[in-house]
């Protein structure tokens, strides 16, 4: 394996010149660059990435902390963040913080920051008043708060909107099941729902469930069906286990209720019926999360926040 004095001893230039050439760190002619350039390429030279690291003061490393990886959301999210970090020659260290507290996501962040990586993109947490990370930091699945904080979400209010669209036909009375209100993104998915159900003088009940526990709330729903005519449910795993119950039951979806999920996850077209949806992008999502990351690290100190837009998904569980 050659190394970078053998590169400037082929190329007649001193270990200093290549060393420029390679961290693109100072003025070299444009003919010895070329030179240079085709050695390195032709003797497959790979340079010291630890040394690089040292040198230009980054860890090409960025942190990414995540609840789970059960929801295909947060996978999705992922794997766009990933195809930004890969054009950009990064890797990525990834955390789990199964918790909603938000002590156990500013550990996470702390532990990043003890691994010195060079940029934090988190999922949505709520954190301390007057909190300013020190390393770049973006923050995706979160409410459209105005703070220093840079924020990535889909469209929360255009998401509760669309889905009363998907069911507002012949629809009397529609069950809401929902997360906890204080949930920011929730609240505002919510909080549009009711404003077209109300606008479209359609009844309403609101039920909340365990964020934990399909099973539950499908068995909840399914108890008081002949109440209602139509479920928007929290996310598509929960619309899921609500048609698998009717279908235990008897109960045929869209003729005795129709029922629209959220998050146009991959079990949406396997669904018997399959499942209308609102598709939230994740993969765009992390895309425009590690975009505005490199814009930060680059120097961008803009805190506006980046809206997704959603799709509405119309399938054979509404009409």
């Amino acid at each position: 394996m050659p190394t970078i004095r053998d590169i400037a001893r082929l190329a007649g230039v001193s270990v200093a010149t290549v060393s420029r050439i390679i961290n693109h760190s100072g003025k070299v002619r444009p003919e010895t660059e070329k030179k240079v350039k085709q050695i390195i390429q032709e003797t497959h030279y790979q340079p010291n990435q630890v040394a690089r690291t040292l040198y230009q003061k980054r860890s090409k490393m960025i942190g990414i902390v995540v609840p789970n990886l059960n929801n295909t959301f947060y996978a999705q999210v992922i794997d766009g963040i990933q195809s930004v970090l890969q054009k950009n020659n990064y890797s990525a260290l990834i955390s789990f913080s199964t918790s909603s507290d938000g002590s156990k996501y500013l550990e996470a962040i702390d532990n990043f920051k003890n691994n010195n990586v060079d940029g934090i993109i988190t999922s949505a947490f709520t954190p301390p008043a007057n909190w300013n990370p020190t390393t770049p930091l973006v923050m995706y699945d979160s409410a459209d708060i105005q703070d220093k904080i840079v924020r990535i979400s889909s469209d929360n209010s255009k998401g509760g909107q669309e889905s009363v669209k998907l069911i507002a036909k012949n629809v009397k009375k529609v069950l809401v099941q929902h997360w906890p209100l204080s949930l920011p993104t929730i609240r505002e998915r919510v909080e549009a729902i009711l404003k077209e159900l109300n606008r479209q003088n359609i009844a309403y009940v609101l039920e909340e469930v365990s964020e934990s526990d399909p099973y539950l709330a499908a068995q909840q729903a399914l108890n008081k069906r002949n109440t209602f005519d139509a479920i928007i449910t929290v996310n598509d795993p929960y619309a899921a286990e609500i048609i698998k119950e009717a279908k235990r039951r008897g109960v045929n979806i869209p003729k005795d209720f129709q029922l629209v999920g959220y998050d146009n996850n991959i079990l949406c077209e396997y669904t018997d019926p399959t499942l209308s949806t609102i598709d939230q992008q994740p993969h765009l999502i992390g895309q425009t999360a590690a975009t505005r990351l490199f814009k930060m690290m680059a120097g961008d100190t803009s805190t506006n926040n980046d809206i997704i837009n959603v799709i509405p998904i119309k399938r054979n569980s509404t009409y």
